[in-house]
């Protein structure tokens, strides 16, 4: 007599097992794509309430300010840095609030403002004001950023 681990499967043996090793390879492919198909629909759902989020905000005015800009403000000509130049949102190019910063004894400023496009104003004593364009198009799908000027003034 031949030991069972020993005899030759039968094919109704092998085709159930087939058949086993399928639904399990199956089953692990639709719990792959169940779980990718939850975390998409999870991120979705997250921006959209950041975007809309945003959007009452800006309509109630009590919007928060989201977007990092940070550089160094320097003199055009020797490229010194400026101490205490005011960086600030400009007036003349967006809606309130507008949000102010100074730079430090080094010339090094971040201004922390809103998330959308608008412009802002580099002054300081002694040299002709600038304005920079900040923010992005896509600020409602990403309604916080991080950007980087360095600032050349020109001597009056």
């Amino acid at each position: 007599m031949i030991p069972d681990d020993l005899r030759p499967a039968s094919f109704e043996e092998e085709q159930s097992a087939d058949l086993r090793h399928q639904y399990i390879r199956q089953g692990i492919r639709l719990l792959f794509a169940f779980v990718v198909l939850f975390a998409a629909v999870f991120a979705a759902f997250r921006w959209s309430g950041a975007a809309v989020r945003f959007g009452a905000s800006r309509v109630a005015d009590r919007a928060a300010a989201t977007w990092r800009v940070s550089g160094t403000v320097r003199n055009v000509n020797t490229h010194d840095p400026i101490p205490w130049a005011a960086v600030e949102d400009d007036a003349s190019s967006g809606q309130p609030p507008y949000f102010h910063a100074d730079a430090n004894q080094f010339g090094e400023f971040e201004l922390l403002t809103l998330p959308e496009p608008h412009r802002i104003r580099v002054s300081a004593s002694g040299y002709h004001p600038m304005t920079l364009r900040i923010g992005r198009v896509w600020f409602l799908w990403l309604p916080r950023g991080v950007e980087r000027h360095d600032i050349e003034l020109s001597p009056e």
